[in-house]
């Protein structure tokens, strides 16, 4: 079985999303971005020491990296990040797939496209086990980060053209954070935008 190569873990990240419970999630950091240790980074990459996925801390299998955020995480919400996740597609998804099973809320960033997420082998059995994808490249002109500012989105999504993708929805449903004001998950896991157009009555409704 292929084995997840891990960069390093935060049990109580402030800036790994949105949760019910102050938003602090585990954030799970992934080694290697195939595209930037090829020489095609985003500019301003936030993690450039991720890039070479052979600076790893653990090599584990699914179910060993499953047990151990059992036995560490606070509480069932989960951020995946890198590096590039899906760049270890096979393991991620398999990952995925016993969290979702136990409870867990994930969500995963990419640089990749939803399309080319599609179109990938175990892409859409991803998507089948994770809640929320946000997708994308880091573009440093739309860029919305915010470092540590709590509130679940700017300080977790780095720039406007990123899409949020309700991977629970019906009928996959995304949205460009630069037409947000904000993203809120539910106790109930299900996910609710915050529109610049509708931001006060959107927020009654995630409340």
């Amino acid at each position: 079985m292929e084995k997840l190569r891990i960069f390093n873990v935060l049990w109580t990240s402030e800036s790994g999303g949105p949760s019910p419970e102050g938003n602090k999630r585990t954030e799970l950091f992934l080694a290697g971005c195939k595209m930037a240790y090829e020489g095609h980074p985003c500019k301003d990459c936030f993690n450039p020491g991720l890039w070479d996925s052979n600076k790893f801390v653990a090599e584990v299998t699914p179910i060993e990296a499953f047990f151990n955020i059992a036995k560490n995480a606070p509480n069932k919400y989960i951020t995946i990040v890198g590096g590039e996740p899906l760049d270890q597609i096979e393991p991620l998804t398999r990952l995925c797939a016993i969290l979702k099973a136990n409870g867990y809320h994930i969500i995963v960033f990419t640089h990749y496209t939803m399309d080319e997420v599609m179109a990938m082998e175990h892409g859409k059995y991803l998507i089948d086990n994770i809640h929320v994808l946000i997708d994308g490249k880091y573009e440093e002109n739309e860029r919305i980060y915010r470092d540590n500012f709590g509130d679940g989105f700017t300080d977790a999504v780095g720039s406007g053209n990123q899409v949020i993708w309700d991977c629970e929805a019906e009928h996959l449903e995304g949205i460009a954070a630069r037409d947000l004001a904000g993203i809120y998950v539910c106790p109930d896991h299900t996910l609710r935008y915050i529109t610049k157009e509708d931001d006060t009555a959107s927020m009654q409704i995630a409340v």
